[in-house]
């Protein structure tokens, strides 16, 4: 059960986080909000994840019916388009840190290989890259909060009242988006645990996944100059010269790792060709482009009203059936 939720979180981690903009984005850009923006995202993770391990897979009245194939495509375009982004960002950071030409197609192909090697073998080694991942991100944390406030100034209005609304939908938003980017670990995990053992890993992930969520938050709550920053924790770290560097590094780099793993495996239930899996390299030939951007939060939000759906699916069937 640990190893299962270890491999939840490290599903859910992704580049975007381990850089800071996601939480800077969805969050802290809220002030004071930001804490209820949080609990709203761990509220929403527990509840779809429990419902997505309670009815792994597509509900039976969907099958071999239009709402079972705009399940299926759209989780296919879902992982297809979030793995090419996290290859394309396994490039950037090798270019970035190993000073040799054609770094950059070494890093995406290496990273490929090693992703598609672990996405092959049990969820023990993905449990085991979350687990670094999260000592990393623990780490960065703890810098930033330890460290005296930078000096600079981010200008926006200060958030009132009336952005309560939208702080909570965007919790709500980035939790559906992140469970579904681990609906297939949740999926493959759920067959082998009881009901009370779902229960405790669903806990365990919200736990995990809700205090690296209010450390990222208190971290640019302290230094709101990073807010408009493109990579708010990375330039943070820069602070702490070549070894807050290489911790910035690394902590992407295995953010990237974990996501592309649980890509290749949801990929490769839901795909009956396995040529198929090169769907990640195919976009990530494009790079961080406005349309993956754009198409991404898209993708993502359709798979979150999909499971919702099948949650609330599955309550009504139950609550159908005679006591």
């Amino acid at each position: 059960m640990g190893s299962s939720a270890w491999a939840v979180v490290g599903a859910v981690i992704g580049a975007g986080f381990a850089s800071g903009r996601e939480v800077a984005a969805f969050f802290s850009r809220y002030g004071v909000w930001s804490w209820l923006a949080v609990a709203a995202a761990v509220a929403a993770i527990a509840w779809i994840s429990l419902g997505a391990m309670r009815s792994p897979g597509v509900p039976e009245p969907w099958r071999d019916r239009w709402p079972g194939r705009v399940w299926q495509g759209m989780f296919i375009a879902l992982l297809a388009a979030t793995g090419g982004v996290m290859l394309a960002g396994a490039g950037e950071i090798a270019a970035l840190t190993m000073p040799l030409h054609g770094a950059y197609w070494m890093g995406m192909l290496s990273t490929l290989c090693l992703a598609w090697w672990l996405s092959e073998r049990r969820l023990s080694g993905l449990s085991a890259i979350s687990r670094a991942l999260t000592v990393c991100l623990i780490g960065v944390m703890a810098l930033g909060l330890t460290m005296p406030r930078l000096r600079g100034v981010w200008v926006e209005d200060a958030p009132g009242l009336s952005a309560l609304p939208s702080s909570l939908l965007r919790g709500l938003c980035y939790g559906g988006f992140n469970v579904a980017l681990a609906s297939p670990v949740l999926d493959e995990t759920a067959a082998a645990l009881t009901e009370q053992e779902r229960r405790r890993c669903v806990r365990r992930v919200s736990l995990i996944l809700g205090a690296l969520l209010a450390l990222g938050n208190g971290v640019l709550l302290r230094h709101p100059a990073l807010l408009g920053a493109a990579l708010p924790f990375v330039e943070l770290l820069g602070y702490w010269g070549r070894w807050g560097m290489l911790l910035g590094a690394l902590s992407l780099y295995l953010a990237v790792l974990t996501t592309l793993v649980a890509c290749l495996r949801g990929l490769q239930a839901l795909l009956k060709r396995r040529w198929l899996l090169c769907l990640p390299a195919l976009v990530a030939l494009l790079g961080f482009s406005g349309a993956v951007d754009g198409l991404y939060p898209l993708l993502g939000g359709g798979c979150f009203l999909l499971l919702a759906a099948k949650a609330l699916h599955r309550e009504k069937e139950h609550e159908k059936r005679p006591s």
